[in-house]
């Protein structure tokens, strides 16, 4: 696989998000360097324009919901994460 293809399957990774004054837990299941799918135990609501990640208790990146239905929710980053560090998070998951 190439490293600029996504983390596809049942590999979850754990993240932290901060949107607006409240910070929730989500489950990260794709994850490319651009973005991820991912799932909250809440809904998203109507403004999603600008939020902080924590992945995997080791990076943080801003970024903005794209699309979103339910407590799914495809986000996209402002910058990247580097292709290696998803690997990473791949193997330690499995």
């Amino acid at each position: 696989m190439s490293a600029r293809k996504s983390v596809r399957g049942s590999t979850q990774i754990g993240a932290l998000c901060a949107l607006d004054a409240r910070s929730f837990p989500i489950a990260i299941s794709d994850i490319t360097p651009e973005g991820c799918s991912c799932e909250a135990d809440c809904e998203w609501g109507e403004d999603c324009e600008f939020l902080h990640l924590k992945i995997a208790d080791s990076v943080e990146i801003n970024g903005r919901v794209l699309a979103c239905k339910g407590r799914r929710a495809q986000i996209g980053f402002f910058g990247q994460i580097h292709p290696a560090v998803i690997d990473q998070w791949k193997r330690l998951a499995a």
